[in-house]
């Protein structure tokens, strides 16, 4: 399915241009809330190792102690290896919140730059939703691992090839990948042409890789309606979308508009907010107090923002 928002159903918020002052505005609400999930998940990972048994994480590491060897060694190490794609996705996202606070400020304002890197910061705490969903049991867990990890290892295959690498290099990841899913005791899952599909553990299944499009809509909050399809347009570079910068200016410049940049913005703290919340859930640490924080913060935000823009 295609994720390229069509023409006609962009958001736009502030179809002003962008202003020093709502661009300071902008980087500051971002770095504020990256500085308070940094405190609250690094409250999550120690509390969570320490203290909370009941947790989603500690349960699983539980069930998992409870298999006999050597299933039990094989199926820890996936888990480990689940636990840190999650964390290695998370922080790439707040590494694209950092860029994105820089992106605002440049002189001259950027244009569609803000989008493209928030819809970064979505993607990468959706993949970590995907793989940490606390609605979910460990085997159906571990069937989306295997299923993301093959698919990650087959792009690398791919790149290897096209820089000259020999086929069994070129392969190893995947080979390795396929190896320890198999002393795993996955089960591929296979369509009627033959095709691989998905991997199953203990009869609970995932297909190959996530749908990002669908995680967005299903666990970003609902105060951000379709929040991917809203970045597509920049990042595939229609021109529907990204024509409406010269429209702006009257003549044949780029400019860049406030809209964007409150798009990019929401965008990138509900994210933020989803994956404090998605961390707390499963590592069992109450994130409630940052989380009212969150919100009212970024309640203060939006109505600062109106006010700077009709004050132009």
């Amino acid at each position: 399915m295609s994720d390229v928002m069509p023409e006609g159903e962009a958001i736009r918020l502030f179809t002003v241009p962008i202003t020093d002052s709502l661009a300071c505005e902008a980087a500051s609400i971002l770095a504020r809330f990256r500085e308070l999930a940094d405190g609250a998940l690094r409250v999550s990972d120690q509390e969570a190792f320490d203290r909370n048994t009941g947790s989603p994480y500690r349960q699983e590491c539980a069930e998992i102690e409870a298999l006999d060897e050597p299933l039990r060694g094989e199926r820890s190490s996936l888990h480990a290896m689940l636990m840190e794609t999650a964390d290695l996705t998370k922080d790439n996202a707040f590494d694209h919140v950092r860029a994105l606070e820089h992106d605002i400020l440049m002189q001259p304002p950027p244009v569609w730059s803000p989008l493209t890197l928030s819809r970064v910061v979505m993607e990468g705490v959706l993949f970590s939703e995907y793989l940490l969903d606390p609605a979910i049991s460990l085997n159906k867990r571990f069937a989306r691992v295997a299923g993301v990890w093959v698919t990650d290892a087959r792009y690398a295959q791919k790149q290897g090839e096209a820089n000259g690498a020999t086929p069994d290099d070129a392969g190893g990841m995947l080979q390795y990948a396929e190896d320890a899913l198999r002393r795993c005791q996955a089960a591929e899952r296979f369509n009627d042409r033959g095709r691989l599909v998905g991997y199953s553990f203990d009869g609970e299944s995932a297909p190959m890789d996530i749908n990002i499009t669908e995680r967005a809509n299903r666990v970003m909050p609902r105060w951000l309606p379709t929040p991917y399809r809203l970045t597509s347009g920049a990042a595939h570079n229609r021109p529907w979308m990204i024509g409406r910068a010269r429209d702006l200016s009257g003549n044949y410049d780029l400019v860049g508009e406030a809209a964007t940049v409150m798009a990019a913005v929401m965008v990138s703290l509900g994210s933020i907010e989803t994956v404090v919340g998605l961390f707390g859930t499963y590592f069992g640490v109450d994130m409630s107090t940052t989380l009212e924080q969150m919100e009212e913060e970024r309640v203060t935000f939006l109505y600062r923002s109106i006010a700077i823009a009709h004050a132009q």
